[in-house]
């Protein structure tokens, strides 16, 4: 078993720091309550308008803050989760490695960049075990219905996949970690914009994935093609999520206006020209009420039009087991005429046993199991641990050259 060595600082298990006031309201906060349960000498000052001066109640405070119940998931990562999220027993907000886990991200996944911009990276990430669920979904599809042109032998096979809008590497992860008897995807290329994101997955992938730092409005997509190794028509997988604040109710909800809100429209360009047997488009849920439901149907009219027997899905992370009850707009999409493939169904539930899922929700305590406490910890010590992503990679090298070799 491979496994490594890392500076608590080179793990990204740094606290941010803080100032006395918000010290203070840290301090005061007990599991679950939020800025409303302190008393209102700690409120700020944003809080105290909304609540006793703002008339309209308008947009809602600029600053929340909850302390993480241990027992339960947490709510949806963002970047700004960094000033919201409290340790369940620690005074001090969470730090972006414990974000990473409440993301399903592994611990030898290392992120580059400064701390702001590695808090950006976790937030901006779409869960791993969502998109393991998904990509699961795809592969049960393809094993049942062999679709014409793709490589599925009698004990599977590794099928070639691209990721677009590919961040900090979180949907690719799932995408790697799916398995259906002996089938799974092998992640070939991933284009993103982001200087900082592009370095994260190069330092996690290594020379195993081409990363391709490029804007996607000005990419060919046969060039990017080329380097999976497929033509038109011959790639089993198109994947990503494209960025989604345009629509998020985090952000300011301008829709298409906003210049991001256009780019659900250059991942369709990609479906259009390498028409993918199969593609997972990842959203925010709240896509679905921007001008009143008129963009989803122009999304839905669009993929129609492209061939794609399709569903779109709003999925909980949590019903997967992430230790987040983030819900997101899932679209899957398969080339006419093959049946269109059907959400996954959920693995975990809020009492464990139901009709479909036989686990109980991950609770943010059993995601942050063995991590350091930082009560009294010296940010210079070490920890060791096990490489999953190398030991991935190595296995899909592995299979790589046992098809090369036949």
């Amino acid at each position: 078993m491979l496994s490594r060595t890392l500076s608590l600082r080179e793990f990204s298990h740094i606290p941010r720091r803080v100032g006395p006031k918000v010290q203070k309201r840290i301090n005061a906060l007990k599991v679950g309550q939020k800025m409303q349960d302190l008393p209102e000498d700690l409120w700020h000052d944003s809080f105290r308008y909304y609540v006793k001066e703002d008339p309209n109640r308008n947009g809602g405070p600029n600053l929340r803050i909850i302390r993480l119940d241990p027992q339960r998931p947490s709510l949806t990562v963002t970047g700004y989760v960094f000033n919201k999220f409290v340790h369940p027993a620690e005074n001090r907000y969470i730090t972006p490695r414990e974000a990473a886990r409440l993301q399903g991200f592994p611990d030898d996944f290392l992120f580059h960049g400064t701390l702001t911009s590695v808090q950006r990276q976790v937030g901006n990430a779409v869960p791993v075990p969502l998109a393991v669920a998904a990509a699961s979904a795809v592969l049960e599809h393809a094993q049942r219905h062999q679709p014409k042109g793709l490589a599925i032998g009698k004990d599977g096979g590794c099928l070639p996949a691209l990721s677009l809008f590919s961040g900090a590497g979180g949907m690719d992860i799932g995408v790697l970690q799916a398995r259906h008897q002996g089938l799974s995807f092998d992640v070939k290329a991933c284009l993103e914009v982001d200087h900082d994101c592009c370095a994260t997955l190069r330092r996690n992938f290594g020379s195993s994935v081409h990363v391709v730092e490029q804007d996607i409005t000005t990419t060919e997509p046969m060039d990017v093609l080329d380097l999976c190794g497929v033509g038109p028509g011959e790639l089993p997988l198109l994947f990503g999520g494209p960025p989604c604040q345009a629509f998020s109710q985090a952000g300011k909800q301008r829709g298409t206006h906003d210049p991001r809100g256009q780019l659900i429209f250059e991942f369709l360009r990609y479906v259009e020209r390498a028409r993918p047997v199969y593609f997972i488009m990842e959203n925010v849920a709240n896509l679905r009420g921007v001008a009143g439901g008129e963009l989803l149907r122009e999304i839905q009219a669009e993929i129609d039009r492209l061939g794609y027997h399709f569903t779109s899905n709003l999925l909980c992370a949590a019903d997967y087991g992430a230790a987040q009850l983030r819900r997101r707009l899932v679209f899957i999409g398969v080339r006419k005429p093959l049946p269109a493939v059907q959400a996954p169904l959920p693995t975990h539930g809020d009492d464990g046993e139901t009709l479909w899922s036989h686990h109980a929700y991950v609770g943010v305590g059993e995601a942050f199991a063995g991590l350091p406490s930082l009560d009294e910890a010296d940010l210079d010590s070490t920890l060791t641990v096990r490489s999953a992503i190398r030991e991935q990679l190595s296995r899909r090298e592995r299979y790589r050259t046992r098809c090369r070799r036949t």
